[in-house]
């Protein structure tokens, strides 16, 4: 009866709360739906009184949920270099984003489908604003001088939507799509 127990007594706080996130994200990997406090709960080996001890709401949950998803996704992505050659900077940038991709769909389809909360909502157009960053800084060179609306139309090419549409080929044509895409809008 203790042993069950020991373990969340011998945490601190921090990880705790890490542990309730991390409980979060494991299950909406896992299932494909938002999860009920009481399953993130008993995933995190917590009452699910320690849910809202630890968050006010489940809103603070997935803005912390969101903050680990995002540590998650910046660690699949190196810097590219923008002066390299084109095709090179095309096919690093395509590489990344299979992985970002990879490491975002599930937490991603979950929240799409099944939250109308302006907090997940925010926070899925902060990934969407940083995926946007990271085409201005590598393409900036072929954004430049040229329709203001080509950052847009390159956005929307290699978006997670059109990802997750491709989701039915492999991932190799998954990725030559995307590189065919860039290579045509970005070039001269």
């Amino acid at each position: 009866m203790g042993t069950a127990a020991s373990p969340q007594r011998s945490r601190s706080p921090e990880q705790t709360r890490k542990a309730i996130t991390e409980a979060l994200l494991d299950l909406l990997r896992e299932s494909g739906r938002v999860p009920t406090a009481a399953a993130i709960a008993t995933r995190a080996g917590v009452s699910r009184r320690s849910v809202f001890v630890h968050f006010s709401d489940l809103d603070e949950l997935y803005v912390e949920a969101g903050r680990r998803q995002a540590e998650r996704l910046l660690a699949t992505v190196e810097p590219i270099d923008p002066a390299r050659p084109l095709p090179e900077r095309i096919a690093r940038f395509v590489d990344q984003l299979e992985r970002v991709y990879e490491t975002m769909t599930p937490v991603r389809r979950v929240a799409l489908a099944a939250s109308t909360s302006p907090v997940v909502s925010g926070l899925i157009n902060e990934g969407d604003e940083w995926l946007r960053g990271m085409l201005a800084e590598v393409f900036a060179a072929e954004f430049s001088g040229r329709d203001p609306l080509l950052p847009d139309i390159v956005d929307a090419a290699v978006s997670w939507g059109a990802w997750y549409h491709l989701r039915r080929l492999s991932a190799e044509d998954r990725r030559r799509c995307f590189r065919e895409l860039l290579g045509r809008l970005l070039a001269a």
